[in-house]
């Protein structure tokens, strides 16, 4: 690897292999605890689409060659061979042939497949999802953006949208919209994302007989409503936040014969999912 081939390494992915991940992502900016100084406020900005980092601490900034040689405290010969050796995950899939053109700042959906790669397995029983219900509901995508290629666990919507995760990216194609998993309609279950639908999955060691949407967002909640005025009950989990709060409200205000689960089974969690991790963590102490 020259230096050249070096500078293409994007600095996200220099940080997440040295276990550092952003404390907050924006469209072009990822923010981090720096990896030079201690701190408790992030003040370490990465630009994605330059690939260009600054410490507004210090005042220092540059490319991933020099954030490597104030980390390694080396020279930049040294720096490039650490690059080199180091294993970029996330440059493992090369583009197809006739990849769309990429727009920066859009991501390109450039291949779906199974579930395969060893990060995504690993990131699946991280969260204390059952991978047999990942692979029955999610799906592994390769994707570009900012020129660079991605995998993330991939989660169809009804509009043949994707929401894209893995252990350091949060994010979703267009268009977004709701994913509704047939079954028995007498009853629905309403979820807020797809992880803690698939802990309800691993929780209960089966897929609920009944239909299920599961949001994608609360915005689409008011997309639904017309639908859930013609069944008989309605189970929903939504987060225990103030907007998974109001979302419940509005539910519970407009229907009859509604069962809250949230402060049954996760009153002191966020959500389905942290509950479900930390029965994992406990378990294992």
């Amino acid at each position: 690897m020259n230096i050249t081939e070096a500078k293409r390494i994007h600095i996200v992915d220099y940080l997440h292999v040295k276990g550092i991940n952003p404390t907050k992502e924006m469209l072009n900016d990822a923010w981090f605890l720096s990896p030079l100084r201690e701190e408790h406020t992030p003040s370490f900005k990465v630009h994605l689409g330059k690939n260009v980092w600054y410490d507004f601490g210090t005042g220092e900034g540059g490319d991933v060659i020099t954030l490597v040689e104030k980390m390694e405290r080396c020279d930049t010969s040294a720096a490039v061979r650490k690059l080199s050796s180091c294993f970029f995950s996330f440059d493992q899939h090369q583009p197809e042939k006739e990849s769309p053109i990429a727009i920066p700042g859009k991501i390109i959906i450039t291949r779906i497949q199974e579930i395969k790669h060893p990060a995504l397995i690993q990131y699946i029983h991280s969260r204390a999802i059952s991978l047999k219900f990942a692979r029955k509901f999610i799906q592994e995508g390769i994707f570009s953006l900012y020129g660079r290629q991605f995998f993330a666990l991939a989660f169809c919507n009804d509009h043949n949208g994707y929401e894209l995760r893995n252990r350091s990216f949060k994010g979703s194609t267009s268009p977004k919209f709701i994913t509704t998993i047939p079954g028995k309609n007498d009853i629905i279950n309403i979820f807020e994302g797809f992880m803690d639908y698939l802990s309800a999955c691993t929780l209960f060691g089966h897929s609920p007989a009944n239909q299920t949407i599961i949001l994608n967002s609360l915005a689409y909640l008011p997309n639904i409503l017309a639908t859930l005025s013609i069944i008989q009950r309605l189970h929903i989990y939504l987060d225990n936040d103030p907007a998974g709060r109001k979302g419940t409200e509005i539910i519970l205000e407009r229907f009859a014969n509604v069962t809250d689960f949230a402060p049954l089974l996760y009153p002191d969690h966020k959500d389905f999912n942290e509950m479900l991790m930390q029965k994992l963590i406990m378990k294992k102490l």
